[in-house]
């Protein structure tokens, strides 16, 4: 059982299986993006995230031990080439080539299918976020429109219409501020939720994602497609797998105000989103008892 986030990503480079190998992306990319604790590249369209953050991993990223990542931090600057060949990944700057093998990367598993959570653990979690009141406190204005949408997204019906995913999409897509806008965070959790339990209207949303136009950022688009192929990442996995494990609530509220300090209001979005797909999945067992 993995307990510690922070324990297990500070010892060895870390890969989340959804990209994994990343060679299969292509051999040759360039750095996207640069931040304080991180740095995205982008090899054959396919984003990819490397971080020495102590307890997050995102279902695209890697994540590298603090020394490593300051020993090549110098050589990250937007537009450098980038190659992999052999399971090594190289970076090129005029300060020189910063390198690493992948080759004893560990691969962490962050795909919801995988757990296997009972319907007790479930209740308990969409009790204790409809206590937090997450509504007043998304990226979104609760207005009459994010309302309606809302709604659509928590009805009991088994299937929404082509149109009514349209509808929803067309909405939150791209909706609010920031790198990874609120209306993609909650689409993504939402979806998340979905495929965890098998809904059936979690292959309804996801090709209806895959054939959207996504108007958004490129790093937001890299976490829609991560969705769509049913990763998370690695605070959303623990939560999921502390409930698989009946772990106590004062655990779960952890991992829940853990997930909420993401960024400005991504976290509380998110969490707003499997509130959303929790509430979903107990209306419709409702109306078909």
């Amino acid at each position: 059982m993995l307990k510690s986030w922070v324990f297990a990503l500070t010892t060895k480079i870390r890969i989340s299986e959804g990209i994994f190998p990343i060679d299969r992306f292509g051999k040759m990319g360039s750095v996207h993006s640069v931040f304080q604790h991180s740095f995205n590249i982008k090899v054959g369209g396919q984003l990819i995230n490397l971080t020495n953050h102590p307890d997050y991993l995102s279902g695209f990223g890697i994540h590298l031990p603090d020394a490593l990542f300051q020993e090549i931090f110098p050589c990250i600057q937007q537009g450098n080439i980038v190659k992999i060949i052999d399971n090594k990944l190289s970076i090129y700057s005029l300060s020189g080539v910063g390198s690493f093998s992948l080759k004893e990367a560990d691969v962490v598993p962050l795909k919801l299918s995988h757990l296997r959570v009972k319907q007790e653990e479930l209740c308990q979690l969409e009790k204790l976020l409809a206590s937090q009141q997450l509504e007043t406190a998304i990226g979104l204005p609760f207005d009459a429109k994010t309302v309606e949408i809302v709604n659509l997204l928590r009805s009991t019906k088994t299937t929404l219409s082509s149109v009514e995913w349209q509808e929803v999409l067309n909405y939150l897509i791209g909706r609010g501020k920031g790198l990874t806008p609120s209306g993609d965070d909650i689409l993504t959790a939402y979806l998340a939720i979905l495929f965890m339990v098998g809904n059936p209207q979690a292959e309804a949303l996801s090709s209806a994602l895959a054939n959207q136009e996504l108007s958004t950022t490129d790093i937001s688009k890299a976490y829609i497609i991560s969705s769509i192929h049913g990763y998370v990442n690695s605070l959303v996995y623990q939560l999921f797998l502390d409930l698989q494990n009946q772990e106590n609530t004062a655990v779960i509220e952890q991992a829940i105000e853990r997930i909420r300090a993401i960024g400005h209001s991504s976290g509380t979005d998110l969490c707003f989103g499997l509130l959303l797909g929790l509430q979903k999945i107990r209306k419709c067992m409702d109306v078909t008892e």
